[in-house]
């Protein structure tokens, strides 16, 4: 029995690990897009271009940037 998938258990500790993943794997490649778009128009990395709300818009050249990268980044895992 060992090595089988366990569809019928539940195992909220696979769950919770699972999220973690996911979430560090997107934040981690997001992170790097927003490297490479900064990199290539010699922009300043900044944190809040992922996590402040008022740069994140198509009025400002750093908002367009880090829209460019959110979508880079969305396709890139779709």
């Amino acid at each position: 029995m060992a090595g089988q998938f366990r569809s019928y258990v539940w195992d909220p500790l696979l769950i919770l690990s699972q999220i973690v993943l996911m979430q560090t794997v997107y934040y981690g490649s997001l992170g790097l897009w927003l490297a490479l778009v900064d990199g290539l128009v010699r922009s300043s990395p900044s944190l809040d271009q992922m996590f402040d709300a008022e740069i994140l818009g198509f009025s400002t050249p750093p908002g367009r940037l880090s829209m460019m990268s959110f979508i880079l980044n969305a396709l890139t895992w779709s």
